[in-house]
């Protein structure tokens, strides 16, 4: 039998070292470029769409009280009718202007000696809707003036709307994404690396907040009364991140 030399023995067993060297980094770096494949960085960026309203809604309501509905009923006729044209004098158009219907209630006091005083109450909404905010925003704090009348009046706050609130949304959704990409940017700077694509994204409640305003909600604010107002549109985005 012939036997190897050592020196070619030693080449040999060198030459399986190197190969099981070179082999290992190159496993090593096949499973660290799949690792890179799945490094993301998810942010949040928000953006602030100022709006006005250009839409205003007010409600007053208009109570008699009479021993019977028919007396209480003719008293409140009279004074839906002082009332609408107290609107009207004051520059609301009529079409503004939309009576709802009327409804009614039996009150009744108990009296000592067992007895009972039973009296009707009728009522009656007046709804108001237009977008000439500057006319009704001083009518409503003249409302005293038909309380001095005698008028049983009393209105609800203003609600101030816009009818280009769906527009705005729209307009805020793109400035909140670009955010979102802005501060993952200087967050992979900050760590040497390359922001990639954009993986998935997440929208988040929409605010309507007054002008300025801070408050947040998880469900979200609609807020009507303010006449100035914020749309928020706030994005949760996933972006990949390059070694």
């Amino acid at each position: 039998m012939q036997r190897l030399r050592v020196p070619e023995l030693c080449l040999g067993l060198l030459a399986i070292a190197v190969a099981v060297v070179l082999m290992s980094h190159s496993v090593t770096g096949v499973i660290r470029d799949r690792q890179h494949l799945h490094d993301t960085i998810s942010v949040t960026g928000s953006a602030r769409k100022p709006i006005s309203a250009n839409l205003v809604r007010w409600s007053l309501t208009v109570r008699q009280t009479a021993p019977s509905v028919a007396r209480a009923a003719g008293r409140l006729r009279a004074d839906v009718t002082a009332v609408q044209g107290f609107l009207r004098s004051a520059g609301i158009p009529a079409e503004a202007i939309s009576p709802a219907v009327v409804t009614s209630e039996e009150v009744v006091t108990l009296l000592p000696g067992h007895r009972r005083l039973v009296r009707y109450r009728v009522s009656q909404r007046i709804d108001v809707r237009t977008r000439q905010i500057d006319v009704v925003e001083p009518v409503a704090r003249r409302i005293g003036v038909l309380l001095e009348r005698g008028i049983d009046v009393s209105a609800r706050p203003l609600r101030y709307l816009s009818t280009e609130l769906t527009q705005a949304k729209l307009d805020a959704l793109p400035a909140a994404t670009e955010d979102a990409r802005r501060r993952a940017e200087l967050i992979v700077k900050g760590l040497r690396g390359k922001l990639g694509a954009m993986r998935s994204s997440t929208l988040g409640v929409y605010q309507v907040t007054p002008r300025d305003s801070t408050d947040v909600n998880d469900y979200g604010i609609n807020d009507t009364t303010s006449r100035e107002k914020d749309v928020i549109a706030v994005v949760r985005a996933t972006f990949a991140v390059e070694r």
